[in-house]
């Protein structure tokens, strides 16, 4: 399996990362892209993948941190893909649900490095909540070709509609396990195409197991084992499309 999303730099995991990433290795996750919200995450990100060889991660400014992101940074966003481990830009869009920062930081945060994207042709890591129609105007005014994912997908059939005419990847977190939250995504998994469905944990957050607080990325498994019920597939299918989907969106090798 390959998580796609997990915020290893938090420090929820500080005590314990090499427990927490041997646990995930021996429970099948073969691969892990490590979330970065600003350019601090992207240095404890890289040294935490200098130290393990599954690991890769992303580099861009959270629409949370927005308010922090000076155009100058983009300088230092770019400098970071010259490492081959750097394989995504983001997580970056918009998040009008908390408004950490305000609508109008977040949206020069997101198209500042979208204005960056055409020149390091790096796959594109997006985050959106409560900004759908916002986020789709900003995005519609660029014309990229490299890969697009929707991560931690939470949307309804509406939304998922929208992304998938623009050929978006979706990425599907634990959300999918809670069966009041996550009613209009489970609504949604049969409706996304196998190629485009990509799994993640975005640990430590959306644990998928009630009565564990912390997530993981060995509770991965969990939600290939929800999407396989829901699609009435075999979670087996799930976990190796999903793994081929990871390849193909980072543009890796196995």
């Amino acid at each position: 399996m390959f998580d796609i999303g997990a915020n290893l730099t938090s420090s929820r995991f500080s005590d314990d990362l090499d427990g927490v990433l041997s646990d995930s290795l021996a429970a099948g996750v073969e691969k892990i892209c490590i979330t970065s919200s600003n350019l601090e995450d992207v240095k404890n990100a890289k040294k935490i993948t200098e130290r393990y060889e599954n690991t890769y991660y992303s580099v861009g400014f959270h629409p949370h941190n927005a308010k922090d992101f000076k155009v100058e940074h983009l300088k230092d966003i770019a400098a970071h893909f010259n490492d081959p481990k750097a394989i995504c830009l983001g997580e970056m869009g918009l998040d009008f649900n908390r408004n950490f920062s305000s609508k109008e930081e977040q949206i020069l945060c997101f198209e500042s490095q979208l204005d960056l994207a055409d020149s390091i042709i790096k796959p594109l890591f997006l985050h959106q909540r409560d900004a759908h129609r916002e986020f789709l105007d900003i995005l519609d005014n660029y014309k990229f070709n490299q890969n697009q994912i929707v991560h931690c997908f939470t949307g309804n059939l509406f939304e998922l509609e929208d992304y998938l005419k623009r050929d978006f990847y979706i990425g599907i977190t634990g959300w999918v396990c809670d069966l009041k939250r996550g009613k209009e995504l489970r609504e949604c998994i049969k409706h996304i195409p196998e190629d485009k469905l990509l799994i993640e944990t975005d640990s430590p957050y959306l644990s998928p197991r009630k009565k564990i607080r912390r997530n993981e990325p060995k509770f991965l498994i969990d939600v290939a084992a929800e999407i396989a019920l829901l699609r009435k597939e075999t979670k087996e299918s799930i976990m190796n499309s999903s793994f081929e989907n990871s390849l193909n969106f980072f543009n890796l090798h196995r």
